[in-house]
């Protein structure tokens, strides 16, 4: 799949309180994060668009509120390592 350029009219961002220098990345974040909690985005796609490794994407996601679903595999994990974290 090739790049996709985003254009956005630049009055669009007068006053946005992101610095320059971080602006395209943390609208990539932003974008990520929007499209994986309704469900657009698989996790790993969104952690690429993101530019992110998956423990760094889903702290992100904590930070700002942001839910994360859990699927049956996930939660049985959970389960095991809250269990083996508590006999320890």
């Amino acid at each position: 799949m090739q790049d996709i350029t985003l254009t956005l009219p630049a009055d669009s961002l007068v006053g946005v309180r992101i610095p320059p220098h971080e602006l395209q990345d943390e609208l990539r974040r932003r974008l990520a994060a929007a499209l994986f909690s309704d469900g657009i985005l698989s996790g790993a796609s969104a952690c690429r668009m993101a530019g992110m490794g998956k423990a760094e994407f889903h702290h992100m996601l904590g930070e700002r509120g942001i839910p994360q679903p859990l699927d049956e595999p996930d939660f049985d994990q959970d389960l095991s390592n809250l269990s083996a974290w508590k006999n320890r």
